[in-house]
């Protein structure tokens, strides 16, 4: 990768990264064109592999730019509320993931999409590593919960996974974007979320 790329602005760095992550999230690698990410980053495809040596090179810093930008973000900030109530908890960590589909656009859209699918060029260990950081941050979140508020024979661990597939299968579907879309996606959200609460919690913690 040529370092010259992070002597640009910030504001253009950030067009080239949000334009590829968004053409690499619509479509597998393979189908992804240079070309495209060029245009909607409004710089020439000559440009574009003066910065990265190839798309393979793009696609893998932009995947490590994206997992960074996820436990900066979302993640750390996700652990700071000190709030021990699993429904509240998840709520607060959903708007910080809403507020870095503002600053990043295309940034969830583009880990699942190499999460997901079939034509990944994700060696097995990188694939491995994006499997570990979910556990891991999954099972820290529940460690910091007040867990007994769930009923009996509740699986607070199949509750989150069933949460986080459906807001980023909310996400995969709306391509939100804007602010009044983003608000929206939140508010179905949390109509899920606030369901799942009424039928999983003990009648004392509602």
């Amino acid at each position: 990768m040529n370092e010259k790329f992070f002597s640009l602005p910030e504001k253009r760095q950030d067009l080239i990264r949000s334009s590829a992550m968004l053409e690499f999230g619509e479509n597998t690698f393979k189908k992804t064109s240079a070309d495209a990410i060029a245009k909607r980053a409004g710089v020439s495809k000559g440009l574009l592999f003066h910065y990265f040596k190839d798309k393979r090179e793009l696609y893998l810093y932009l995947y490590q730019y994206a997992l960074d930008v996820c436990v900066k973000h979302y993640m750390l900030k996700s652990c700071d509320f000190g709030e021990t109530d699993f429904f509240l908890a998840l709520e607060m960590g959903h708007k910080v993931k809403m507020d870095l589909v503002r600053r990043y656009p295309g940034l969830f859209r583009f880990v699942m999409r190499t999460y997901y699918e079939r034509d990944s060029i994700l060696s097995p260990k990188l694939r491995q590593g994006l499997d570990d950081l979910m556990e891991s941050t999954i099972r820290d979140f529940l460690s910091r919960m007040d867990l007994y508020k769930f009923k009996d024979g509740v699986d607070p661990y199949q509750v989150i996974r069933l949460l986080l597939l459906a807001s980023e299968g909310m996400l995969a579907e709306t391509n939100a974007s804007s602010a009044e879309e983003i608000n929206a996606l939140f508010a179905e959200y949390k109509r899920h979320a606030d369901m799942l609460r009424q039928f999983l919690y003990k009648e004392e913690y509602l």
